[in-house]
């Protein structure tokens, strides 16, 4: 490891408060996974590059996991491969106390369809593909903690690491549940790259944390022709722009102003040359709201005005929903004990809570209703930097967050209540 990179490791001692001191075996306990920790931390940046510049997308991660399994089997790690070889859940490693608490952490590892713009060293190598989300982050961060955990045995909790597909398209946890990710478990718990704090920093807040997501397709089917004479044909650009009017007009209208609901078209196939009236048009779009019952009431209207406006033009429209994702809640008492550590790690003024909710929304909420659970969000704007936001072609982080991130992690499991199984 080069000097640089080694002093840069060195810097995040900066953003670290000295760890709780316990005494007797409990403070031999944090003394080895402090010293994993600090072990493993040169690699975590290395990962991290590897992942990202090897992004794959939800349904595709095929590489990402036979990187992930190699590096689990160097270390004797007991794992299995998700469904459809995508994904990896570690084994639980039991702890060496009676009785104690079973603690997942999640990490997701799938890309976005986005054209990295960053010039660096470590850029995405797939055209139109990229982290843009900090999957790579996270995964990095994941994989150090449960080399240096595994390394650092035995230990007063039991722990399971899973390497979650398809966070993006809203259907990865389903499956690794499905596929058995909870089994023996008694809560979960995951952290999220926050590109609006600055690293050095964390947020964690009780209770909703993120919107009901509601995705949808909508097929037009009209009649084509020649674009001289539209009076011949059935015309389904015309009528899917009539129909995207009324749902960005009406849905806001007909839904309580306190009830936040966001309604949004992000794509739209349709035609092949300009004097030619195609015979479909395709829409996709999401939903998303605060509440399952606006999520329901408007889908409801999705579907009466396509009705309407299917009859007006003399067209077929036909919506397809996804299931329904849930919104994320964040345990309370597993947020407390999420601010205590990062109080201490990083600082009291260096916490932030009681954050609005957002509109995005996080399959981790399918977790949930099989276990307790909660979502720390870990800030990683580098020092004198504008906001990169996240799903935008120029998002990256200051990877000094890598290392916070994973003691964060370590020590929350650490200092899990022993009473909670």
């Amino acid at each position: 490891m080069c000097r640089r990179l080694t002093q840069s490791w060195h810097d995040v001692a900066q953003h670290l408060s000295s760890p709780h001191q316990s005494s007797g075996k409990q403070d031999g306990v944090l003394k080895r996974v402090e010293a994993q920790l600090n072990r493993i931390a040169p690699q975590l940046l290395q990962i991290r590059r590897h992942i990202h510049q090897r992004p794959e997308l939800s349904g595709q991660e095929f590489a990402t996991t036979a990187y992930l399994t190699k590096r689990l089997a160097a270390a004797r790690i007991p794992h299995r491969v998700g469904p459809g070889k995508r994904g990896v859940i570690s084994e639980i490693v039991t702890s060496s106390a009676a009785g104690a608490p079973v603690v997942a952490v999640r990490a997701d590892i799938d890309a976005l369809p986005i054209q990295e713009e960053n010039k660096v060293r470590y850029s995405s190598k797939e055209s139109g593909v990229m982290h843009a989300c900090g999957h790579d982050a996270h995964t990095a961060i994941l994989l150090g903690m449960t080399l240096a955990l595994y390394r650092a045995r035995p230990l007063p909790f039991g722990w399971r690491s899973i390497f979650q597909p398809s966070e993006e398209t809203g259907r990865g946890a389903r499956e690794m549940v499905a596929h058995g990710a909870l089994e023996g478990v008694d809560a979960v718990i995951a952290l999220h790259v926050d590109p609006t704090l600055p690293v050095g920093q964390a947020g964690v807040t009780a209770g909703p944390r993120s919107a009901f997501c509601q995705d949808f397709t909508i097929a037009v089917r009209g009649r084509g022709g020649h674009g001289a004479r539209p009076h011949t044909t059935v015309d389904p650009i015309a009528t899917a722009a009539n129909l995207i009017t009324l749902l960005y007009q009406v849905i806001p209208r007909q839904t309580d102003a306190r009830d936040p609901i966001v309604v949004t078209i992000g794509v739209i196939n349709g035609g092949h040359a300009a004097n030619v009236i195609p015979d479909i048009v395709s829409l996709e779009g999401t939903i998303r709201s605060m509440s399952s019952s606006v999520a329901i009431r408007a889908r409801e209207t999705v579907e009466r005005l396509c009705a309407g406006v299917a009859q007006s033009f003399g067209a077929t429209v036909s919506p397809t929903f996804e299931s329904l994702l849930p919104g994320m809640v964040n345990d309370s008492r597993i947020a407390a004990l999420f601010a205590s550590v990062a109080r201490r790690l990083l600082g009291p003024d260096n916490v932030v809570t009681g954050q609005p909710p957002s509109m995005g929304s996080e399959d981790f909420a399918d977790y949930l209703p099989v276990v307790p659970g909660c979502m720390l969000t870990l800030g990683v704007k580098a020092a004198g930097r504008e906001v990169t936001p996240l799903h935008t072609s120029t998002f990256d982080i200051d990877e000094k967050a890598l290392l916070i991130g994973a003691r964060l992690l370590a020590t929350t499991l650490l200092e899990w209540p022993k009473d909670s199984a």
